[in-house]
């Protein structure tokens, strides 16, 4: 149905939203109020959001933060709502104050395949400013490498935070608050399974990571994959290469297509243990590697590419000498349903 004629549902939706964001808002409200977007329907809500959105006052704002924060709606009503809140922003307008802190809007950098990641948490206080909790996630070693909580910030210094971190090598992607959460913990996990100690800072109030995040009320997060999607062939090997020398099994398994045998009929976790058991004794390989694309002539498809890696690697012998020895291996890569290019089958060269 056409927004420019709105069924008299449609307007009595619209008149009692109107109604209950002059009410007095309350983290009670809240809740329900993000309930109820759940179960409307998608046009309606898109309706409403449009309508919504040109009131231009605090209360709007409110309601716009809300949908764009849920993440059980599609991206494009969060779209919707996230190009109406950034343009009551350019006229000044802001979200009201909420009645208790409420989490606004997740981040982290699409780089997983770099093995370190920022993540970006804020939350809307009760006092109308945002609280921004900072993490440095390091999987090659040190889990949670760096932490930080900002300064009350205002809206326009919340978006030039979130600018600002997406700068940095890296885009930022949006996450939900138990996606941060999964992340988190795994991270943690990580520095303890190589004893590094958490960052001071952390320590100091780790009880506000426990309470807003770790302890938070929501779904579990199906896993989602934070590698950049344009990877070249070569980039994915180089990657999965670098992942095997910093015993990063958790990318490596990510890295590998769902028909590779360490993949088949397991899960990412289950696929990451193999590989850590299979590295436990094995050479480790050096980070530098070379790889070149292998021509396939009247074979070539598009969805398939092979390359070869040259690199060496090093063993322990039993009297404490480390052995160096080269390494050349033949890497068959396929592309998934959504163009991102996944290791299918690996094979020693010259063996």
């Amino acid at each position: 149905m056409s927004q420019q004629s709105p069924s008299p549902e449609w307007l009595a939706q619209l008149d009692e939203l109107l109604s209950a964001l002059q009410d007095e808002r309350t983290a009670a409200a809240e809740d329900q109020l993000a309930a109820r977007l759940g179960a409307l329907d998608p046009d309606l809500l898109a309706f409403l959001v449009g309508q919504v959105a040109e009131q231009e006052t605090p209360e709007a704002a409110g309601f716009l933060e809300i949908v764009a924060g849920q993440p059980g709606l599609s991206e494009e009503i969060r779209a919707q709502a996230r190009a109406g809140l950034g343009t009551l922003a350019e006229r000044g307008i802001v979200p009201m104050a909420p009645g208790a802190e409420r989490f606004l809007a997740g981040y982290v950098q699409r780089s997983r395949e770099r093995g370190e990641q920022i993540m970006l948490l804020g939350w809307r206080l009760p006092s109308g400013s945002i609280e921004a909790l900072v993490y440095l996630l390091d999987w090659r070693g040190d889990g949670l490498k760096d932490f930080y909580i900002t300064r009350q910030l205002d809206d326009a210094e919340w978006r030039q935070l979130v600018e600002h971190n997406a700068n940095k090598g890296a885009p930022l992607e949006e996450i939900s608050l138990a996606e941060a959460r999964a992340l988190l913990r795994a991270a943690i996990a990580e520095g303890q399974r190589y004893s590094r100690p958490l960052p001071r800072e952390y320590k100091l109030t780790h009880s506000l990571s426990e309470r807003r995040i770790l302890n938070a009320d929501v779904p579990e997060a199906a896993p989602r994959s934070f590698v950049a999607p344009d990877l070249t062939p070569e980039a994915v090997v180089a990657a999965y290469v670098a992942a095997l020398h910093y015993r990063d099994c958790a990318l490596a398994a990510e890295l590998l297509a769902a028909e590779h045998p360490l993949r088949a009929g397991r899960t990412l976790d289950e696929a990451a243990q193999a590989l850590r058991a299979e590295q436990k004794q094995a050479p480790r390989r050096e980070e530098e590697v070379e790889v070149t694309p292998v021509e396939e002539g009247d074979q070539a498809d598009e969805n398939r590419a092979v390359v070869e890696a040259s690199g060496e690697q090093v063993a322990v012998e039993k009297t404490g000498k480390r052995v160096r020895s080269a390494v050349r291996e033949r890497y068959t890569l396929a592309r998934e349903d959504g163009g991102a290019w996944r290791i299918a089958a690996i094979e020693r060269v010259g063996e």
